[in-house]
């Protein structure tokens, strides 16, 4: 009997995984094909919009990840070259906040983000030396400190993210026992198992409060 739950519940996980993924890989697709049209129409904030939607839909191995930063990237570079930093910035920095979105137990498109930090620090010194809030001697100096603020990694730690989430199910399972076992049909308290109940909601709670400030 509980081997054939098993089993039903395995299916349905896998069921589940296999419709998901398929929803992802159509959504991003179909934004990458509206972007793909908008790019050659160059309407290129709407092009910008939906290559960045489509890297909000990340699937690993997917190959509209990579086309679509591709994209983003060639569209932050023409208008680098039209000298319209601001619109190349807004480039770039969809494809960096994009993945960093799309960042769970790891973070994709790491080399992306990189190659992304260092166009959008040097276009930043760019613009303030253009506009006289900076002096040019000052821009190396400039850059380093944005280039730090922006590799400063603020993800969560995977390990207590997780814990975080085993330890709050443990907590309800815990309120859950202690319902069923800690009291008999006519409502008197099962002792050993009231106190196991209680062990186990104390514990789960204080590891739930406990990877939250850690997470």
């Amino acid at each position: 009997m509980l081997k054939r739950y098993l089993v039903k519940g395995l299916l349905f996980i896998i069921v589940f995984l296999f419709l998901t993924g398929a929803k992802v890989l159509y959504m991003e697709r179909s934004h990458f094909t509206a972007a793909e049209k908008y790019y050659a129409a160059s309407n290129w904030k709407l092009a910008i919009r939906e290559y960045d939607a489509a890297l909000h839909f990340y699937f690993p191995g997917s190959p509209y990840v990579g086309k679509s930063a591709e994209r983003l990237w060639q569209i932050g570079e023409m208008f680098e070259k039209a000298d319209k930093p601001d619109w190349a910035i807004l480039a770039y920095s969809s494809i960096r906040s994009s993945f960093y979105a799309s960042r769970s137990l790891y973070t994709p498109g790491k080399e992306w983000i990189a190659r992304c930090d260092d166009k959008i620090a040097a276009l930043d010194v760019q613009m303030l030396v253009k506009e006289g809030s900076l002096k040019p001697e000052e821009s190396e100096a400039e850059k380093k400190k944005l280039l730090y603020v922006m590799k400063v990694d603020r993800a969560p730690d995977p390990v207590w993210s997780i814990l975080v989430e085993t330890s709050f199910f443990g907590w309800i399972l815990s309120v859950l026992y202690t319902i069923w076992k800690a009291f008999d049909h006519t409502g008197k308290l099962r002792k050993r198992s009231a106190l196991y109940g209680l062990l186990f909601f104390v514990a789960t709670f204080g590891l739930w409060v406990i990877s939250l400030l850690k997470a």
